[in-house]
């Protein structure tokens, strides 16, 4: 048995009375419906579902169709005019190109025509190499160049290292160098006694 004295925690009724009202899953209430803000989400939602479905609409049905057909239209009612450009410039004067064409396709000045070159000038080809036969193929390539060849033979003169051009005069050194690019000689040299305006000496190590 309790021996505690009482106090104010004690005094509890043994049978409170029942607070709130609590509702079973047997009652029903009163249905309110959605609320406001749920109508305005299902508003938004079905207006995107509907965009969505015209928009697939016009892009993939309006086309097969031929509803889109404006655009072709206006490419057809251009593509005349385009086709009859090369038509008009046809029967037009003719362009710049073909014109150009015979000046790019002059011939370029040889050697031998360069500035100051004379290959009217008398010319001697002398084989300095033991070599038979080859003075009067250097001979031959320099009468095939323009270039007038009077004299062939061997060379009596100092010896020389390799092939060279000689000329007489400052007045021939233009056609010496002109000469020595036809025969395929890279050294030319001014001889004031030589005999004639010019002397191609093939010398060793030439190649031609």
């Amino acid at each position: 048995m309790n021996t505690y004295p009482r106090d104010e925690f004690d005094a509890v009724p043994e049978a409170p009375r029942r607070q709130g009202v609590h509702r079973t899953r047997d009652e029903s209430g009163p249905d309110v419906g959605p609320s406001p803000s749920g109508r305005g989400l299902r508003w938004i939602l079905a207006a995107g579902i509907l965009a969505l479905v015209i928009g697939a609409v016009a892009f993939f049905v309006l086309p097969r169709l031929g509803l889109s057909g404006q655009p072709a239209a206006a490419s057809a009612a251009t593509s005349p005019a385009a086709s009859a450009a090369p038509s008009a410039s046809a029967q037009g004067k003719p362009s710049a190109s073909p014109s150009q064409a015979p000046s790019s396709a002059a011939p370029t000045a040889t050697p031998t025509a360069s500035a100051g070159a004379d290959p009217s000038l008398e010319v001697g080809v002398y084989n300095a190499t033991s070599t038979a036969g080859l003075g009067n193929r250097v001979a031959a390539t320099a009468r095939s160049a323009g270039w007038s060849v009077s004299t062939v033979g061997n060379w009596s003169g100092a010896p020389v290292d390799g092939p060279v051009v000689y000329y007489r005069s400052a007045a021939d050194a233009a056609s010496a160098q002109a000469l020595a690019s036809a025969v395929g000689v890279r050294t030319v040299l001014e001889a004031p006694a030589l005999g004639l305006p010019l002397a191609v000496v093939i010398g060793p190590g030439y190649t031609g």
